[in-house]
């Protein structure tokens, strides 16, 4: 996740969303992204995973989409170096396809993951949660980020909160149409911005994530605003877990995420372990 801020202005003049969503094929099962940034900086957890599931997504037979994935952030990653991709395919069955991948850097693990691809099927459906009540984009306030993403949000956080845990969020630069897998990475991204945590709590900040999960209950489609929204669920031990969902602009829950992230003593010097 990523705490950094930028105008507006500066967010119109650097990298698309689209960018960052390419791994180019090096042999059978072995990916690789070059560095989009020069500048060092860290890597975004959410650009690994993305990256991650279009890398796995490469594998699957044609026409099985993206239906959950799970990883774990073991090593800050830099933003200046490639990242390999090494995927391994656990089963293709008659409707579910399973991966593993991992992303290496320096030739130590970043991340890795589990990522589950389906044949797409109708079934009876369940409303579940609907969007809380919230304004227009239009009616709403730009949260600057270093992202190719443009937030919105009715309230800014307070000091506190610090991390929007509602907002309206739409891709820099757009998406090709009906690319679900790209579609898929893009939110993928995406879920790992903001927090659904207190920055503080008690005497500890709020530091790096753990691990993630998404699942994707319909088709992925990005073509405009989606309304994101967290929940916090548990904080304890040095360890904080929070949950989000995903809507599109009809109020349709397309998407829901889990993370947990941890809380370390006021303390630069100590880091996750």
């Amino acid at each position: 996740m990523t705490k950094a801020c930028t105008s507006r202005t500066e967010v119109e003049d650097r990298t698309t969303l689209l960018d960052i969503l390419t791994v180019e094929n090096l042999d059978r099962d072995l990916f690789r992204a070059l560095p989009v940034h020069h500048d060092g900086r860290p890597l975004f957890g959410g650009q690994i995973a993305a990256q991650c599931l279009l890398a796995c997504g490469a594998t699957v037979p044609e026409g099985r989409e993206p239906h959950s994935l799970h990883g774990y952030f073991l090593r800050r990653g830099d933003s200046s170096q490639p990242v390999v991709y090494r995927v391994e395919r656990d089963r293709d069955g008659r409707s579910y396809s399973a991966r593993r991948v991992v992303a290496l850097q320096g030739g130590q693990v970043l991340f890795n993951m589990a990522a589950s691809f389906r044949l797409r099927a109708d079934g009876a459906e369940l409303a579940g949660k609907q969007p809380p009540p919230m304004s227009p984009p239009e009616n709403c306030r730009d949260i600057p980020s270093e992202l190719p993403l443009e937030v919105r949000v009715d309230e800014w956080p307070n000091r506190t909160q610090f991390f929007p845990t509602r907002f309206h969020v739409r891709p820099i630069g757009g998406l090709p149409e009906k690319d679900v897998l790209v579609h898929a990475a893009a939110l993928t991204y995406m879920s790992d911005f903001s927090a659904g945590l207190p920055k503080h709590l008690g005497g500890e900040v709020l530091g790096p994530s753990l691990d993630h999960a998404l699942w994707f209950h319909d088709v992925p489609e990005w073509d405009g605003w989606l309304r994101v929204d967290y929940e916090p669920g548990a904080a304890g031990g040095n360890r904080g877990w929070y949950s989000g969902t995903i809507f599109n602009a009809a109020g349709r829950r397309i998407a829901s995420l889990a993370q947990e992230m941890v809380y370390f003593d006021d303390d630069p010097a100590i880091t996750a372990g």
